[in-house]
């Protein structure tokens, strides 16, 4: 099991690595939706350099990093600079969007509430600010999801369609991993679940096939629609 394990982090490794490579090369030498491409590259970025700091926090440290801390801020920033991309490109999605997107954070939030905090306390302790390291991800996962659903409906039959799609299954990916993970860490006792590595990994290869994709074409607005 152990060893599958590592395998599988290895493998998420290197396929962010040659992932930041193809985002970034697209960032610098697409002049289409360039910004674009910039924001996934900075998001991706940011992930990287919070699993850094989380290994170098161990290894200097020695202790096990808090649920809720300071490196969270890589991996929120991530959330923000992905929601950025999906919400400008390829045109501004309606400001009603902000309802689907914060009404279903708003009943996701209660769900992870009442489904996990008592649990969380129960068997790992702490107090509201380490539940909130917890509770955080899945609530950023839904929004972020819902986000890339409605970029979705709005560039059917358009040249971006591909990409948002390939997109949503990215976010679909990741935060059904978020949420397997969390579940395992406060209900089960041991830790090590597979799946969740397995669904990171394709959350990656989801991302690889974007990067590998062909360069964006400028895309007429008037084909577009913000969505309802």
């Amino acid at each position: 099991m152990d060893i599958i394990l590592q395998i599988l982090q290895l493998i998420g490794y290197l396929l962010l690595l040659v992932i930041l490579a193809l985002l970034w090369r697209k960032a610098f030498r697409q002049s289409e939706a360039r910004r674009f491409w910039q924001l996934l590259a900075l998001a991706w970025t940011m992930n990287l350099l919070g699993n850094i700091a989380w290994i170098v926090h161990d290894l200097v440290t020695g202790t096990e990093l808090d649920t809720f801390s300071v490196i969270d801020l890589f991996y929120v920033s991530r959330y923000v600079l992905i929601g950025c991309a999906l919400w400008l490109y390829p045109v501004l999605l309606s400001r009603r969007a902000w309802f689907w997107i914060g009404g279903t954070m708003l009943a996701a939030s209660v769900v992870v509430w009442a489904v996990y905090f008592e649990p969380a306390m129960a068997l790992r302790g702490g107090g509201w600010t380490d539940f909130l390291g917890l509770a955080l991800y899945p609530v950023l996962d839904t929004g972020i999801v819902v986000l890339a659903w409605l970029r979705v409906r709005a560039t059917r039959g358009s040249a971006w369609s591909r990409y948002a799609i390939l997109l949503f299954c990215v976010m679909a990916s990741y935060g059904i991993a978020n949420t397997i993970n969390l579940t395992e860490y406060v209900f089960s006792p041991i830790a090590g679940g597979i799946l969740q590595h397995v669904l990171w990994v394709l959350t990656d290869v989801f991302l690889l096939v974007i990067a590998l994709g062909a360069d964006l074409p400028r895309q007429n607005e008037s084909r577009m629609r913000n969505e309802e």
